[in-house]
């Protein structure tokens, strides 16, 4: 009997079997491989989504930050070289000013300590020069005779003096307003309107005030001379004998004593007080009710304190000036002959800040008698200056405008001649054709003059006035960073952008 083919049957059974662990092992690592796959599909997307997450945070705490740089500039108009930062959200925010836009960069941080930075540009209204709420302002008592010429050639000047008493002894283009007294002892003549928070002394019948008179002091008033518009005062009242002219209303508080005095207009004072006429003549209506109400006195705003920051003068080069030395970037390099820092100003081509705040004052009183002409704005600083035969003219085609600063460093809204602060000497100085200029110092500025050859252009704001020499005032508006109504405005987003 044939046994051949059982024997082939047993060799296709063994031989089923590897195939079968083959193909097992082969599921096996298939399995493996899908698995594996599978945890990093979930490895990397869990990954993905915490950056995700890092990214969204980031970007957030960048745009918070853009916000709260708009909410501190529109509070405060100072924008152009903020810096501030935040913590929840994470942020910090710089900012830079050119050409009338703010750029705003915020860095925003998320949770992973990824970053995000977003950049938004805003245009901005510049500050204006409003001016320092007056022309001329001096904060004690102040006296103009011939040595002092004002000139107007639109509208006339202001004056104000905030604190004392203010002496005209010569024709003066202004307006007048004083917290004290007004005072006049012979060829004042006035060309707008006078305002006293006291009485009124006019001692000569040549004196005139082309406006109204208005003296709002208990103490009694004199007026010899000439008014060409309503004249009020809240004491009692007397008139001279040189026969001249009210040309508006008169009312007094107190008793009035009318000399030879024309009034053209009506005459009100009270029922109980006395009325003494004599040669003068009272061309309208003479009222005498219970009770006249004095005159206000003037307001004034408080001394502005200002300490220098580079960020109130966005745009502007700094020029520091070093105490020893004697080559440019150093105080001699102007105090000294040949005084050549100051002819070196003629190059100046970007508003640019003078800081001469390490020398022991700023002097161009070295017998050069410097002659700059400027192209472009120029601000000094300095603890005291001696302008002596200093002349500025502006090149052909500019005005630049000078800001001669001694800084107010103690915030006390009143002028504070401490610290090192000194006065400024205008001697021969000439700040010429087409330059506005303002001298600030919480001390005097004290005029020598030397031949009529002293003139300025612009503003004075002083904590005194002194003059010894013929100085020639005419007014353009001019003031500092932070004045009310010069400020800085913030306007409208011109693009954003995120640049990482």
């Amino acid at each position: 009997m044939n046994r051949s083919p059982v024997r082939g049957e047993k060799r296709r059974a063994s031989d089923d079997t590897g195939s079968a662990i083959v193909s097992v092992l082969i599921v096996m690592i298939l399995l493996s491989l899908m698995g594996l796959t599978a945890a990093a599909i979930v490895t990397n997307t869990t990954g993905s989504v915490v950056q995700t997450r890092g990214s969204v945070q980031a970007k957030a705490a960048a745009d918070a930050g853009i916000t709260a740089a708009l909410a501190q500039a529109r509070r405060t108009s100072e924008f152009c070289s903020l810096s501030l930062s935040g913590s929840q959200p994470s942020y910090t925010v710089t900012s830079s000013c050119a050409s009338n836009q703010v750029t705003f960069t915020s860095t925003g941080r998320g949770t992973d300590g990824g970053t995000t930075k977003t950049q938004a540009v805003y245009a901005y209204t510049p500050a204006k020069d409003v001016g320092m709420g007056a022309d001329l302002t001096f904060f004690n008592s102040a006296t103009f005779t011939y040595e002092v010429k004002t000139v107007s050639p639109g509208n006339a000047l202001t004056i104000n003096i905030p604190k004392g008493d203010f002496t005209c002894q010569v024709p003066i283009a202004a307006s007048i307003r004083v917290q004290g007294s007004f005072i006049t002892k012979g060829s004042c003549d006035v060309a707008g309107s006078v305002t006293a928070g006291g009485s009124v002394e006019m001692t000569n019948g040549s004196d005139t005030v082309r406006g109204n008179l208005s003296a709002a002091g208990t103490d009694k008033s004199l007026v010899r001379g000439s008014v060409g518009g309503a004249l009020t005062v809240g004491g009692s009242l007397e008139f001279g004998w040189e026969q001249k002219i009210i040309g508006g209303n008169v009312q007094a508080t107190g008793d009035v004593k009318l000399g030879s005095q024309r009034l053209s207009k009506a005459l009100t004072f009270p029922a109980g007080k006395k009325f003494e006429q004599d040669q003068g003549v009272v061309s309208g209506t003479i009222s005498r009710p219970a009770a006249v109400t004095a005159p206000a006195a003037p307001s004034f705003d408080a001394w502005f304190d200002y300490a220098y920051k580079s960020s109130d003068w966005p745009g502007y080069s700094i020029i520091t000036l070093t105490a020893s030395g004697t080559g440019p970037g150093t105080c001699n390099y102007f105090n000294a002959h040949p005084a050549t820092g100051w002819t070196s100003l003629s190059s100046l081509t970007t508003p640019t800040v003078l800081d001469a705040r390490a020398c022991s004052n700023l002097s161009a009183n070295s017998g050069t008698d410097p002659v700059v002409t400027l192209k472009t704005d120029l601000v000094m600083l300095a603890k005291s200056y001696d302008l002596t035969m200093l002349t500025m003219t502006a090149s052909s085609g500019t005005k630049p405008k000078v800001r001669v600063i001694v800084e107010d460093t103690t915030k006390d809204a009143k002028p504070s001649c401490t610290n090192g602060a000194g006065s400024i000497n205008i001697n021969g100085t000439s700040m010429a054709s087409g330059i506005t200029a303002l001298a600030y110092t919480p001390c005097t500025v004290d005029v020598h003059g030397i031949g009529g050859r002293d003139k300025w252009n612009g503003s004075l704001y002083s904590g005194a006035f002194s003059y010894g020499g013929l100085v020639t005032f005419s007014s353009s508006p001019i003031s500092l960073p932070g004045i009310t109504g010069g400020l800085p405005v913030l306007g409208d987003l011109v693009s954003q952008r995120d640049i990482r």
